[in-house]
């Protein structure tokens, strides 16, 4: 395999800065006593924590004991070694799969670039900025409500619960203060940080959509993002283990990104049902990549079910259903909401995730809903739903307030909803995807007075249109809830009860 792999997990330093103080990062000097030991993935408090400089938040009233924690900015430096060997490959991509938000970052005291959003991944290329031997790779994350607030100042108040600010970022929104959630900002490397060293070609996301489902056969549309650092000639084969199927492609590839495209036909395929309306069938698509020389450059392997989802909306006697089909079955949906499992993030692990969603399942529930005040969980969660038929009901990130429109933030979204649904709509138990949390039922309902829905644009347009392009195999919901001129309508769409939940 020619793809070379170099985590930078682990121990890393940082120190408090305050908001906006002028650094040279070429001169930092890691034996100061003002450095203290990180682990990464992680956030600033859990850091903190660990270091006795800060007591438990949840204990007693210690949320308010460590608010300036987000009025300061935080620096985070690694120092790592690099062989000869992986210097000299032609393309070195650094990746951190989760920055939150706003950092900048420096590799031997060259800026990369800044980021904004904690939602998706981050990829610098280096090659030319890796050094033989040691590099110095540092991470400067802002205050992030003093940059939101600058943003607010700057294009204008919109309406939102908790805190205002909020809605000009693209961070989790629970984290300024919830009904269920202390005001505790976090910031920090939250999600793995990796080196990717290669000469030729590497895969990104693929995916395997069904298409056309019968008793005899399911068509599967399989696809793969391939990164190529040149023009050049490859070959990819894509295949269903369990079946054994598979299917060549050919193709010159640009350099950069290319997608490549066949289609797999699954005879008497074995069908994904939420629990207790039968098996939870999972299949593994295997694509691997090669050149021309027959040489294998990557691989990737992903798992997938086939069932076909409808969400029903006739008429009926007390105006208009709202009901989920799977497989041609009307399936009774039991659930709940789902919240991020602790406030900190990275102390969620596989486990925590099988402990709460077994208990999901032994509670007779088959839904969730992903609340949109949360985040986009890790992979393990999604693949324990798959596992248990659990159904998933997706929000993107939007949350009981008014959102920007302005050219910066759309951009952000489109990016941020565009990696997302690329590498979650592989799992059948996700079955709907829905714009935000009560933003529609809010405007109608004159939470706020205004005489346009900020926000409209992104779930009306933005996200429809993608999910359009990525993954028409799943409906699209607007909002929650949502149905007619009144978006908490009885008698149609679907509804949030407050008058029960909240008396």
């Amino acid at each position: 395999m020619s793809i070379i792999r170099i985590p930078l997990n682990g121990v890393w330093f940082f120190k408090k800065l305050e908001f906006n103080e002028c650094i040279d990062v070429s001169k930092l000097d890691l034996t100061a006593e003002d450095w203290l030991k990180a682990e990464v993935p992680g956030v600033v408090h859990l850091d903190l924590m660990r270091n006795g400089v800060i007591p438990d938040p949840f204990y007693r009233m210690n949320e308010f004991e460590v608010s300036w924690v987000e009025e300061k900015d935080w620096l985070y430096v690694k120092e790592f070694e690099v062989s000869d060997h992986i210097a000299s490959k032609n393309c070195l991509e650094l990746i951190f799969h989760g920055l939150d938000t706003y950092a900048e970052i420096w590799l031997n005291s060259v800026m990369l670039g800044e980021t904004c959003n904690m939602f998706h991944p981050w990829i610098f290329k280096v090659d030319g900025l890796v050094k033989p031997g040691k590099n110095i790779l540092v991470v400067r994350f802002k205050s992030p409500s003093k940059v939101l607030e600058m943003l607010e100042s700057k294009y204008g108040k919109l309406w939102a619960a908790f805190y205002t600010a909020r809605v000009y970022g693209r961070k989790a929104q629970y984290s300024f203060r919830w009904d269920w959630d202390p005001r505790l900002p976090t910031v920090g490397i939250w999600r793995s940080v990796e080196l990717l060293a290669y000469d030729e070609a590497r895969l990104g996301y693929i995916s395997a959509l069904p298409l056309r489902i019968s008793e005899e056969e399911a068509l599967v549309e399989v696809e793969a993002e391939v990164y190529s650092t040149k023009p050049s000639y490859v070959r990819l084969i894509f295949k269903i283990e369990e079946e054994n199927v598979k299917v060549c492609v050919e193709g010159l590839a640009k350099e950069g990104l290319n997608i490549f495209r066949s289609e797999l036909k699954v005879k008497k395929p074995k069908l994904w049902y939420p629990r207790g309306y039968g098996a939870q069938y999972l299949y593994t698509l295997n694509a691997l990549l090669l050149n021309n020389a027959n040489i294998i450059l990557d691989s990737r392997k992903v798992r997938f079910g086939i069932r076909s989802i409808e969400l029903q909306r006739t008429e009926d006697e007390e105006g208009e259903c709202f009901i989920f089909k799977i497989n041609g079955i009307c399936v009774f949906c039991k659930g709940a909401n789902w919240i991020p499992a602790d406030s900190f993030l990275p102390r969620v692990d596989k486990e925590i995730y099988r402990k709460l969603l077994e208990a999901t399942s032994k509670a007779n529930m088959n839904m969730l809903r992903v609340w949109d005040g949360g985040v986009y969980e890790a992979d393990d969660f999604y693949d324990l739903c798959d596992e248990l038929g659990i159904m998933i009901w997706h929000d993107f990130m939007f949350a009981c307030g008014e959102y920007s429109e302005e050219d910066f933030f759309i951009a952000s979204i489109e990016r941020e909803v565009e990696e997302n649904v690329k590498r979650l709509r592989n799992h059948p138990s996700i079955v709907l995807w829905c714009g935000n949390n009560e933003n529609e039922w809010g405007f109608k309902a004159r939470w706020w007075v205004r005489d346009r829905f900020y926000g409209e644009k992104i779930y009306h347009k933005v996200i429809p249109e993608i999910i359009k392009r990525l993954d028409p195999t799943r409906p699209y919901w607007p909002s929650s809830p949502y149905g007619g001129d009144d978006p908490d309508s009885p008698r149609e769409g679907d509804r949030h009860s407050w008058d029960v939940w909240s008396g």
